[in-house]
């Protein structure tokens, strides 16, 4: 027994926060590395370092992100790393950023029973699993050391198998890394369920920007490419993630003309005017022409329905809600023709399907071909054609239809068994993998700039292929947090917030100023009390700003008692009875080697 040593702790209770938790509990302010700090004090669970990684503090969060997850909280010093520099930063343009102290690590593990951070490694001989306080394998009695039990330890921070990795540094600069839904391994949170969570976690700790280099796949293809298409804008753009940086100096304007170019391509450029044979993309157009309730015009209408398809086939929905409003979208078309002119056309195809003989199928083009004559317009026979299964005749029969994926065609018949007329819907729909087939190949016809042959006239191959690619080149996006707090009122009617740049004495001309800091100090706050916060804060931020000493404000020299109030020109906003003080206030030092 230790002579005069503390009791020891009771070990504390696991805390449990939900999202709700972080989003309704009390709101933080101030810049990331407070609020970080406090975020990890009201929900964070310590965990034991490991030996051969103590730059590595540990925290778990018990989470809910659609499911009961754990989110790992990894605080790296990044004086004592093996990796000093940030990557990420010099690729999207932040090299010219003094290294910070801290970087944080948000990490959701692969939900399929991998061990929590740091409380096991992998011996490197013959892969079994070791207690993190062990150095011998049980196993093979390999003893591993300091070296490869931190190799172990960059391995788990490193796992391309994470759910989610986001890093943020000390300054609010951060990066999303990694984001694996369901085709990513998940077996139970879906990619939006992550983003929408990384987003929410991002506004609570007051991350001011993250960027994202998109190599999303979805279905094997390049997603940032078919989203564009389909939406408008990358997948990680429904979260606000815009623009960042394109090759070949393509700018954000140019990434909008390249979506508009390839997404409004009328569909009727890919038809031949000539009696050639129709091609398999074509009656693969025309297939989901005829599923549609809605008109395909351009490219990205076909994809649109053709994604949404595969939506529905997915969530296991093949009718109510989605049917329900593209069915009232097209009511506008119905009013063009009244209800005799719908009987007419319905019983004329049903004649058509009467007259044949046996149990052989109608497709639709034939269907359609042999009713045109007698009623002449085309557009009240694909409205028809798409309502005619489930149809009775007098004689007790009905209309029954299939999708024959080998045609890609639409198929009628009339059917005795009135049985199978309530799974007539069911079975017209093309099946998850008839879908993926298909979107695979109109993906390479239509958008692959390497495989695409789709586009005859030069021109418009040209303009098309020209767009995909241009698209495929634009992997950088970001989105700038701090531009959407800049309005954000203090909860605290005492205080205001103080934007702080520095400006340092006898530096070289290319040097660059860090990015400001955001100060948050008492209404009667002094010049003095600023200096004292600005040093505080650059020091706590900034590996080469250890010994930094704010020496006077800009312009005013060395005052020291005067209200920081009554020396910069302040915007006052009021809003529900508080005053939001929003300045930039510039102090200087002396320069010093860092």
């Amino acid at each position: 027994m230790a002579v005069g040593s503390r009791p020891l702790k009771r070990a504390k209770r696991r805390v449990t926060a939900g999202l709700h938790d972080f989003l309704a509990g009390e709101a933080m302010e101030g810049p990331f590395r407070e609020c970080v700090r406090a975020f990890l004090s009201r929900h964070g669970l310590p965990s034991p370092s490991a030996p051969a990684a103590q730059h590595l503090s540990v925290w778990r969060v018990a989470s809910r992100v659609g499911d009961s997850v754990e989110l790992g909280v990894v605080e790296e010093d990044v004086a004592r790393s093996r990796s000093v520099y940030c990557d990420q930063c010099r690729v999207v343009g932040w090299s010219s950023h003094p290294v910070c102290g801290k970087r944080y690590h948000f990490i959701i593990r692969n939900d399929s029973g991998n061990p929590a951070f740091n409380s096991q490694h992998t011996c490197i001989r013959c892969g079994s699993l070791i207690s993190s306080s062990c150095w011998r394998c049980s196993s093979c009695h390999y003893e591993m050391t300091s070296d490869d039990l931190e190799d172990q330890a960059y391995f788990q921070l490193e796992n391309t198998t994470h759910l989610l990795h986001g890093v943020v540094h000390a300054n609010g600069f951060g990066h999303l890394l990694r984001v694996n839904g369901r085709e990513g391994g998940s077996k139970f949170l879906k990619g939006s369920d992550i983003m929408s969570f990384w987003d929410s976690l991002c506004k609570v700790l007051r991350v001011r920007k993250v960027t994202v280099i998109d190599v999303s796949k979805k279905h094997g293809l390049d997603y940032r490419l078919l989203h564009a298409v389909t939406a408008g804008r990358p997948w990680y753009g429904d979260w606000g993630y815009q623009f960042g940086a394109g090759s070949y100096a393509l700018d954000a304007n140019a990434y909008q003309r390249a979506v508009d170019t390839i997404s409004n391509v009328p569909l009727s450029c890919l038809y031949s005017h000539t009696r050639s044979p129709r091609t398999q993309l074509q009656d693969i157009i025309s297939f989901y022409q005829s599923l549609s309730d809605c008109d395909l015009v351009t490219v990205r209408d076909l994809f649109c329905c053709l994604t949404g398809l595969i939506n529905d086939v997915q969530s296991d929905i093949c009718g109510s809600h989605k049917n329900k409003k593209t069915t009232e979208a097209g009511g506008g078309v119905l009013s063009a023709w009244t209800r005799d002119d719908i009987t007419h056309a319905e019983e004329a195809m049903i004649k058509v399907l009467q007259a044949v003989n046996g149990s052989k199928w109608v497709t639709w083009r034939a269907l359609k071909g042999s009713t045109f004559r007698s009623l002449g317009s085309p557009e009240l026979l694909d409205y028809c054609l798409k309502g005619l299964a489930g149809k009775f005749t007098e004689d007790g029969r009905f209309v029954a239809m299939q999708c024959n994926a080998e045609a890609n065609t639409i198929e009628f018949r009339l059917e005795s068994n009135s049985e199978h007329a309530s799974s007539t819907q069911s079975s017209s729909k093309p099946s998850r993998d008839h879908l993926l087939c298909d979107l695979r190949y109109l993906y390479d016809a239509l958008l692959n700039p390497v495989t695409s042959q789709a586009y005859k006239p030069p021109i418009t191959k040209e303009t098309v292929l020209g767009a995909a690619k241009k698209l495929l080149d634009c992997k950088q996006f970001i989105k700038h947090y701090d531009q959407e707090a800049e309005n954000h009122i203090p909860s605290n009617p005492f205080a205001f917030q103080v934007w702080c740049h520095v400006e340092l004495v006898d530096q070289q001309k290319d040097y660059t100023a860090p990015p400001p800091e955001l100060l948050i100090l008492p209404s009667a706050a002094t010049v003095w009390d600023l200096k004292i916060q600005a040093t505080r804060a650059f020091q706590e931020t900034y590996l080469m700003f250890q010994r930094f000493q704010a020496e006077n404000l800009l312009g005013h020299g060395y005052v020291r008692d005067m209200s920081v109030k009554d020396t910069i020109q302040v915007q006052a906003l009021d809003r529900s009875k508080h005053v939001c003080l929003h300045k930039r206030t510039v102090l200087t030092r002396r320069g010093e080697d860092s």
